[in-house]
This record gives C-alpha cells, structure tokens and sequence, in this order.
C-alpha cells in the first residue's frame, strides 16, 4: 500500500488492478468497511484479459514447504470449499508433484507441525501409476518422490474473479474502466490519488497496487526522482508460457477424472531468464498438465519464467513488464521456442500419449 496522506473520517480506497489480489481486496474491504468509499480501477472491462488471473484455471492447494504459506492457504482453500461465491468454480481434483528435493516430505512435516489432518502421501513412481494408470509412460527418469494430495484442486480462474468483482460492485464498490497513467503526489510527497491515461484524476485517503507485473513501471513513470520509492529488483516483472488443447469426446472420457499433474523434476529456478532467451527446450522437464475444464480444454504450463528487460529513460533503472507496444501485451505473441517447451512439457507428462493431442493455443501469461 503507497503511503497517503492523513485519511479522512470515512476512508476513501482506490485499488489499482482488478485481478486476484485487486477483486478480492475489494471484495472484503466493502464486507468488512461498508461506510468506506472504495474505486477499483482496471484497464479493461472487468476480468481484464491482460491479468495473469484471466486464465481457464489456477491451482488452489495447501501444499507449500512454508509454514506460513501453508496456514493462510489452508484458510483460502476453506473457503473455497464452503463459500457459495467461490465453490461454484473449485474443482477438488487432487494433485500430483513429481519431484526429488524431498519437497513432499518438508509439506506432510508442515501438516504435523500445524496439527492438520492430511489424506497427502509421499509414494514412488511405481505406486503412483498404480494409482493413476493414465501416467503410465510418464518421464519419472529423474524423480525420487512423488507427493499425492487428493484434497488439492483447481479453481475456473477468469469466472471466479469475474464473480467476485461482480459481488464487490454489488456491495458498493465502484468500478472504473481505464488505464492509469501515475501516481499523484502533495507538495509533502504523499500521494492523494492517481490520474488516468484520459486525464481524468481519482483521489483517495489510500492507494493500494495491485498491478502485478506492471508495478515497477507504474512507480518509476510516477516518481522517477524518487529512488527510495522505486520497486528495484525486490519484484521482478514475469511471464510463463501456456499452451491449451481442445479435447476430443473420446479424450474427455479418459482424463475427465485426472488429478492437476505438476512435474518439476530439474527445472529452472531463480531469477527469470530473459524473453529473448527462450529456447530452453532442452532443459529437464519441468511443468503442469491440468485436468479438462467445463469447456473441455486441458492447460498445460512451462515452469520456468522469464523476463522482459529494458531502460526506463526517466528514473535510469532497468525495469521488466510485458511487452507494452503490442497490442495484447505480447499475450498471443508467442515464439516458436516457448512453443516447443510446451510441447516438452505434453511429451513429458503424457508420454505417447501426446500423440493424439494437438495445442490450439498459446498465451503467454504475465
């Protein structure tokens, strides 16, 4: 949250990004603070297509080697099981990650320590296409475990958000369509509002940012004197590349029971490679294959990240965000590289099986 000026007796909230973190700060602002005034604002009509949340799915676990992250998850996924708003889009699919840090058992260790009942199991390859007999020819040649939680899922991502600002407007909030352009500033260097790319001004007692990849460019455009506001590499702006298949009738009937398959046996971590430097095919399989939506497709995810660098003239720093001279973002602008690494990650996950299935689409999400 940018620091504001001295709030007035009912606050006043501009939240900048209609995506996950924008629609659901809306959402339990207005829940919890009816007196309070609050504008959301996002580019597009919302769920903006240019949000990473504008997707078919996104996993919805508990499963992190973090305590921390573990306890609020498991709190998120509560809901998602028992809230009206949100069920209607969870799907408890279960999950499959293949990997060989020993990840799994740090997770079940997690549960322990925070005294939560788990049906999550740490089993061999073998067993596990005992179990799921759809990964019989599965690339396992580099994995050690592989942790099977059938109490994770998945959630539809673009209709549960859409649903959610739908609420948040509902409730009272305001929702404007539009790009904003900077930050505004008093002459004390507290900011009051933000103005838009029409030139149209929106003021408040405080500001929350929720623009995802776009923050180090909306700091630097709006403050570039300002060196102690700037994000520097504490968040790096980052996409991955997703590819889609249409399924068959006969598809459908095989794999509409899947768990969400993540294999990250080998693969790249760190800090993001650079969008130029794509072509990584030849890198240890590391991805997701995730079960077939109500629209019948099945996402697949290269797991690795990477960049989009450049100078940004004003402040002088290197910043990363999407392409913005393209008109999607570079969304469906998709190398022939990134294409094939979905393609590794289909072959690797499905084996032979990745014959029968061809990728409609690619996006690349940011």
């Amino acid at each position: 949250m940018v620091q504001m000026a001295t709030p007035t007796t009912n606050p006043t909230y501009i939240i900048v990004g209609a995506g996950v973190f924008g629609a659901s700060t809306a959402y339990h602002l207005i829940k919890t603070s009816p007196s309070a005034s609050i504008t959301l604002i996002d580019r597009l009509p919302f769920p903006c297509p240019l949000a990473a949340s504008y997707d078919v799915n996104k996993i919805v676990r508990a499963d992190y080697g973090d305590k921390f992250y573990m306890e609020l998850a498991l709190k998120a996924q509560h809901e998602w099981r028992t809230d009206p708003l949100y069920s209607q889009f969870y799907h408890e699919s279960g999950m499959v990650n293949v990997e060989g840090t020993g990840l799994g058992g740090r997770m079940l260790q997690n549960y322990k320590e925070l005294g939560v009942s788990t049906k999550a199991v740490v089993i061999g390859p073998e067993e596990l296409k005992e179990r799921y007999p759809l990964f019989w020819d599965t690339d396992y040649s580099a994995a050690k475990d592989c942790y099977v939680n059938p109490e994770s899922g998945w959630a539809e991502a673009a209709s549960s958000v859409k649903a959610v600002t739908q609420a948040a407007v509902d409730d009272g909030v305001e929702y404007i369509e539009g790009t904003v352009s900077r930050l505004l500033f008093d002459d004390q260097g507290d900011c009051f509002g933000v103005e838009l790319k029409d030139g149209r001004t929106v003021k408040a007692s405080k500001l929350i940012l929720s623009v995802g990849a776009g923050m180090a460019k909306l700091i630097a455009d709006s403050a570039p004197e300002r060196p102690d506001m700037q994000v520097d590499d504490r968040i790096i702006g980052a996409a991955v590349v997703t590819g889609f298949v249409k399924l068959t009738p006969s598809q459908i009937k095989e794999y509409k029971d899947m768990p969400l398959f993540i294999h990250r046996v080998g693969g790249v971590s760190g800090n993001p490679i650079q969008i130029l430097d794509y072509s990584h095919a030849d890198e240890p399989l590391s991805g997701e294959a995730y079960p077939p939506t109500p629209e019948k497709v099945m996402k697949f995810c290269r797991d690795i990240s990477f960049s989009n660098f450049y100078k940004h003239a004003e402040s002088g720093q290197m910043i990363s965000t999407p392409p913005l001279d393209q008109e999607d973002e570079g969304q469906s602008n998709v190398p022939q590289g990134l294409k094939d690494e979905i393609q590794t990650v289909m072959k690797g996950i499905w084996g032979k099986q990745a014959e029968g299935m061809e990728i409609d689409s690619y996006r690349i999400c940011w």
